[in-house]
């Protein structure tokens, strides 16, 4: 129990340290000086710097699965397709918000080339991580993901959230239910343009 709280509690400086920092100026010494540790204990837990940021990644992209599964799974009588979809998406986003410098982390990541490296990495096998996001996809596209079209939609909508979150996360946007509400109209009126369907 010992060693896993250690790693995340390295896990957990490294995304401070990256969401104020970036990405690619991070390093291993930043994580064990802010939390006043020598620096050979981080190689106990992690072989290199991009392992310590892998790490940190999946483990953020667990809790993400987790939401996503979660959100997705509640059916609410006599909901609309639409009202459904806002609700699922809004939940999302305010997830998102709530995990602040794990959210910020995350899409450093996502926007960085290690991104290209991890879906080289796993792209023989669909991950429990790509099953709960298609799920999600057809919970917000309102019928099943079959075309390269709809899985770019999906992509439109978590990057589009992605950076919606962090310029509210960084304060350059406000937080309130009605810039949600602008953010999701803005975000599925550009998901109308590429599926050509009417929303």
């Amino acid at each position: 129990m010992a060693r896993k709280n250690k790693q995340e509690e390295l896990m957990n400086t490294t995304y401070v340290v990256v969401a104020e920092n970036g990405i690619d100026t991070f390093s291993m010494k930043t994580v064990t000086t802010r939390l006043g540790v020598s620096e050979g204990l981080i190689y106990k837990y992690f072989d290199t710097r991009e392992g310590l940021l892998f790490k940190s990644f999946v483990s953020f992209q667990k809790e993400i699965e987790a939401a996503i599964t979660e959100r997705t799974a509640i059916v609410n009588e006599g909901e609309s397709a639409d009202a459904r979809r806002e609700r699922i998406w809004k939940s999302y986003y305010s997830f998102l918000l709530e995990s602040n410098y794990k959210t910020l982390f995350y899409f450093e990541y996502r926007w960085s080339y290690r991104y290209s490296d991890y879906l080289r990495l796993i792209e023989d096998s669909e991950t429990d991580y790509e099953r709960s996001m298609r799920k999600f996809g057809e919970a917000l596209l309102g019928y099943p993901i079959k075309t390269k079209t709809d899985r770019d939609a999906i992509s439109w909508v978590v990057e589009n959230t992605g950076m919606a979150v962090k310029m509210a996360l960084l304060g350059n946007m406000r937080k309130d239910e009605e810039t949600m509400h602008k953010v999701y109209r803005r975000i599925f009126y550009g998901i109308s343009d590429l599926t050509g369907r009417d929303e």
